[in-house]
């Protein structure tokens, strides 16, 4: 089933697919089919594994991404000669003796046991890391001494294969065979055979263990083409290739602004009270209820969500929307707020409710070793993965640390959907406009939702800067101010049908009634539907 759930995925340079994912057989130049014999397998299985080298083993990842602390153990030494391994920086280059850094050396036996935080070694450069074999093939000793290559020093083989000594168009003898643990997360076995243009091609020659790692390209967020919230996944090697694996599984669909149970449609069924819709993830009241209506230039669709008139019978696919009566893509154009991605015309968290296990943290709705954070770094005082240099800095809400610049705005950049602004790090409806100056003439409503003034004309409800406007030209009331009301003359009833009969109403309950009223209307613009 999983292989089901694998799309392709595009890694630096290297795209792979689905037709890579069964694995061929490993030959040699000369057409051996190797591993030959059962020492590889034997050896194996009795490190607990389930892995059959035919078919599991890769001559692939040849770069990998340390995480915290890798663990060395010596699986298996069946090599006459007393080889070492160790690491080395990837640099697209081969490295010399000296960028050589040896870790097992030629005296560990079965069962030795190293570790090493290769981010916290000074040597590391901070990217991918390689390894590589030393062996004494051709010298006159048995054990391997990096410190004094000369007369110990035989052969050097490496796991990026362009660096053998044998390797040449004509055909490239393989030295490591690499297997993904099926057992252990995060694990790799590495078979080396150690003789100059082949040997036994057994590849237990050194075999090697290696816990906390993962191969080039792993470990990061990714989409799997599925839809809804199943198209979260994150990448893995899977018998040496990298695929796309579903982390994120079907479930109840909840008011979200996410397709929690993946059928391609978002926040669909009845999820809200009587009355009420789900807008963005938010249950608002519906329009169609009698109650509210919408506002100017819009309309009530049958569903309770106020469109544009030329979307009221429009029907959009999954993952669009209407505009102008087109459906367009729900994301086109959209730049999602910090930590956000656009879902069919919505920018939600996808961390929303992902609850990871220890040692790993949520980026992009994805549960990633807390040590890799993408070229970042984790900060257990926020749980989350920061530019380095931001450990421990609190930005206030709405912002976040970015490396040499301190604490900025999560809306920088950002472009929001269709009819929505960015606030406080979040998209959401634009707030209707403060009442407009009045229009010449007396008793005109007082707009929608507005307090009834005469001559004070036009009286919407405010956004976040209050509710009312000006005085209107020919009126004599006095202005708004911050949350006023409209010009103070007697007239007609407001459009919210209170009379205002040759008086005013008390400010204070005025207020508190219309910021009632404004805070509902702010999340009752466009339906993204």
């Amino acid at each position: 089933m999983v292989a089901s759930l694998r799309r392709a995925v595009v890694v630096g340079a290297a795209a792979f697919s689905l037709a890579q994912v069964a694995n061929a057989q490993v030959t040699q130049p000369n057409g051996t089919v190797i591993p030959q014999g059962n020492n590889l397998v034997n050896a194996l299985n009795a490190a607990g594994e389930t892995i059959d080298p035919l078919a599991d083993a890769a001559t692939t990842p040849e770069t990998f991404s340390p995480l915290c602390e890798l663990t060395f153990t010596v699986i298996a030494r069946g090599a006459g000669q007393k080889n070492s391994f160790g690491w080395y920086n990837v640099t697209g280059v081969q490295p010399t003796i000296p960028e050589l850094f040896e870790f097992i050396g030629c005296n560990d036996g079965v069962g030795t046991v190293r570790t090493l935080d290769v981010r916290s070694d000074p040597r590391w450069t901070g990217g991918d890391i390689g390894f590589f074999q030393a062996t004494t093939q051709g010298t006159i000793g048995n054990c391997v001494n990096l410190a004094m290559p000369i007369g110990t020093l035989g052969h050097l083989f490496y796991s990026e294969a362009r660096y053998n000594p044998d390797n040449n168009p004509l055909g490239s003898t393989i030295h490591l065979l690499i297997m993904d643990s099926k057992v252990r997360p995060e694990s790799f076995y590495f078979g080396w055979e150690d003789l100059f243009m082949m040997g036994d091609n057994d590849f237990e020659d050194l075999l090697m263990r290696v816990d906390g790692i993962q191969c080039s390209g792993g470990g990061e967020p990714c989409d799997t083409g599925m839809l809804g919230g199943c198209g979260i996944g994150v990448t893995q090697c899977v018998n040496g290739v990298v695929e796309c694996i579903q982390r994120t599984f079907p479930g109840t669909e909840s008011c979200n602004a996410i397709d929690d149970d993946c059928n391609g449609t978002v926040d669909d069924g009845d999820l809200c009270a009587s009355n009420e819709i789900c807008d963005q993830g938010v249950c608002i009241p519906s329009c169609s209820g009698g109650e509210f209506n919408c506002d100017p230039g819009l309309v009530c669709r049958a569903d309770g969500f106020c469109v544009d008139p030329a979307c009221e019978t429009v029907t959009c696919p999954a993952e669009q929307r209407c505009e102008m009566g087109v459906c367009v893509g729900g994301c086109d154009g959209v730049v999602c707020p910090f930590k956000q991605t656009c879902i069919a015309g919505r920018c939600v968290d996808p961390c929303q409710g992902v609850m990871c296990g220890a040692g790993t943290v949520c980026e992009n709705g994805a549960c990633i070793n807390t040590c890799d954070c993408g070229g970042r770094f984790f900060d257990p005082g926020t749980n989350q993965c920061v530019d380095n240099g931001c450990q421990g800095v609190a930005c206030p809400p709405g912002e976040h640390c970015v490396m040499a610049f301190g604490c900025m705005s999560d809306c920088d950049g950002a472009v929001c959907p269709a009819g929505q602004a960015c606030d406080m790090g979040l998209c959401g409806d634009v707030p209707a406009a403060g009442g407009s100056a009045g229009m010449t003439g007396s008793g005109a409503t007082g707009g929608t939702f507005g307090v009834g003034g005469g001559s004070g004309g036009t009286t919407m409800v405010g956004g976040a800067g209050g509710v009312g406007g000006a005085a209107g030209a020919s009126g004599s009331g006095t202005g708004a101010g911050t949350f006023g009301f409209g010009g103070g003359n007697s007239g007609d009833e407001g459009g919210c049908g209170c009379r205002a009969a040759g008086s005013r109403r008390s400010t204070a309950a005025g207020l508190l009634a219309l910021l009632g009223i404004a805070g509902l209307l702010r999340r009752r613009q466009f339906a993204r539907r």
